[in-house]
């Protein structure tokens, strides 16, 4: 998938993480981070992290990956996403009457990661309009349920599955074969697992 790769997300996000270049490099794209217009283009943004990852239910299912050339493109649906994790801690908290600075937490538990899901759709083999691939992006949203999600981050942060909350779709300046889309989920344990803790 050679070809203005850096360019694509330069204008689709205004940046590109820097871990990116050696997520390029170990795919064997060298070629294309050491291009001297990609210089400026992986710019450090700690925030984000890129990863290859399996989206999948049923027998359907997704892969997010890079590859080199446009015939090996095909067997994948899009790049890696840019992926983001925030969560917090659920806090009930009860003050003390007349005394600063203590106050007493009764309950607590951690809520779910909430996910920024960042990525782009590319026709690689035509270079035209990816028409195919956002019809497919859209039945994924649609779908009423959760997805299940493998890779190493999401693995790290024992994360098995995903429902979508929101999507947004942007057309990338200077390339008609590039659509960016941006998911919000957020982390939700699957039936399996809340059937085994409720018994």
């Amino acid at each position: 998938m050679k070809g203005n790769l850096g360019d694509r997300y330069k204008s689709a996000f205004g940046f590109v993480a820097a871990n990116m270049s050696t997520t390029l490099t170990d795919n064997g794209f060298t070629e294309e981070v050491q291009q001297p217009q990609n210089v400026q283009v992986f710019l450090l943004d700690n925030k984000t992290k890129f990863d290859e990852v399996k989206l999948y239910r049923d027998k359907i299912e997704f892969d997010f990956a890079f590859r080199q050339i446009a015939e090996e493109y095909n067997t994948v649906f899009a790049t890696p996403p840019m992926l983001g994790f925030s969560r917090q801690k659920k806090l009930i908290v009860t003050s003390i009457d007349n005394v600063d600075d203590i106050e007493v937490v009764e309950r607590y538990n951690t809520a779910p990661y909430d996910i920024d899901w960042k990525g782009l759709l590319i026709d690689m083999e035509n270079h035209s309009f990816p028409a195919d691939k956002l019809k497919q992006l859209n039945q994924i949203f649609k779908h009423n349920g959760i997805w299940n999600v493998s890779s190493e981050i999401f693995d790290a942060l024992e994360i098995t599955a995903v429902y979508i909350q929101d999507i947004q779709i942007d057309f990338v300046e200077g390339f008609e074969d590039t659509i960016a889309y941006n998911f919000k989920m957020r982390a939700i344990k699957d039936l399996e697992y809340q059937l085994l803790n409720q018994k």
